[in-house]
């Protein structure tokens, strides 16, 4: 119980410090039943780009998100536009049977890529989506329920919940990349409770999320291969599993961090002693964007 304490107490310092990192861009305003919505939005250098809406995670801000993830640097080499939705009280209703709201995340998420397209900022047919957390929980919450909308997407220390996966039924094939680790207290990568204590809801497994993709989108058994070093000073190695024989042409690649905490990889190694640790071996960001920047839409 100490221990939860602590935890607690240090992810709201984390919490609060992420809450004020400024960041700048252009405001897109939407308006929703559940009131007024913003999102900020870096635009590529050219009109009608490809581009990448980013859902910060559970108490993270939108401008922290934007600051310290390296989504901006990375999509900028890509000529990527990006943009940062802001959830209500720096949450998202991702569909958690213990952690629903009456906010309609997925009409606001819906109306940020409509603003976006109606600007000429983006590129419909070259819209991608990636989530961190709790945003990548809404991210294969809106795989789900607004498929139509998106030619990639990607998730970081995320699963899918429970309950909307019981009922998830893509309108099409989108190609999946998700990076998990095996140590993340918080997203429990064999699935189960979410949060320090079990109790913010429940998630499939990282390897059962990503096969119920795979399946969706017509795809054969995974392949394995290592990435990265595997010399004995590191403790953490990492797994790519890819399916990539589909139907669809559409393939999920999990990246399995072994040993791998609630992190950001390449990015992050916030209190790796109760959030466990990152790894510089990999970017996450980097290697999703570079994905999304070689497909085809």
């Amino acid at each position: 119980m100490r221990q939860l304490f602590r935890a607690t107490i240090l992810w709201a310092l984390l919490a609060q410090f992420c809450a004020q990192t400024p960041a700048r861009g252009e405001e897109l305003h939407i308006n929703t039943p559940d009131g007024a919505r913003t999102a900020i939005v870096l635009p590529a250098q050219r009109a009608r780009a490809p581009t990448v809406i980013v859902l910060h995670g559970a108490l993270i801000s939108a401008e922290y998100t934007a600051r310290w993830y390296g989504f901006v640097e990375v999509a900028r080499r890509y000529g990527f536009a990006t943009a940062f939705p802001r959830g209500i009280s720096m949450q998202w209703n991702d569909g958690r049977d213990a952690w629903m709201s009456g906010i309609d995340d997925v009409a606001f998420l819906r109306g940020v890529a409509r603003e976006l397209v109606s600007r000429g900022i983006s590129d419909p047919a070259r819209l991608y989506l990636i989530g961190i957390s709790s945003g990548g929980m809404m991210t294969f919450r809106m795989l789900c329920e607004a498929s139509d909308l998106f030619v990639g997407a990607g998730a970081i220390i995320a699963s899918m919940p429970a309950s909307v996966g019981a009922n998830c039924r893509p309108k099409r094939a989108v190609p999946v990349i998700m990076f998990n680790g095996t140590a993340d207290p918080l997203v429990p990568y064999r699935g189960g409770g979410v949060g320090f204590g079990g109790w913010q809801g429940n998630v499939w497994s990282a390897e059962s999320t990503a096969a119920f993709l795979a399946r969706g989108n017509g795809c054969g058994p995974p392949s394995k291969a290592l990435v990265g070093s595997s010399s004995a000073t590191n403790t953490i190695r990492i797994a790519r599993l890819d399916w990539l024989r589909c139907s669809s042409e559409r393939g999920v690649t999990l990246y399995r961090i072994e040993g791998g905490g609630h992190q950001v990889f390449g990015h992050t190694n916030f209190f790796p002693w109760f959030l466990g640790p990152g790894t510089r071996q990999v970017s996450a960001p980097g290697t999703i964007m570079a994905a999304f920047a070689g497909m085809q839409p």
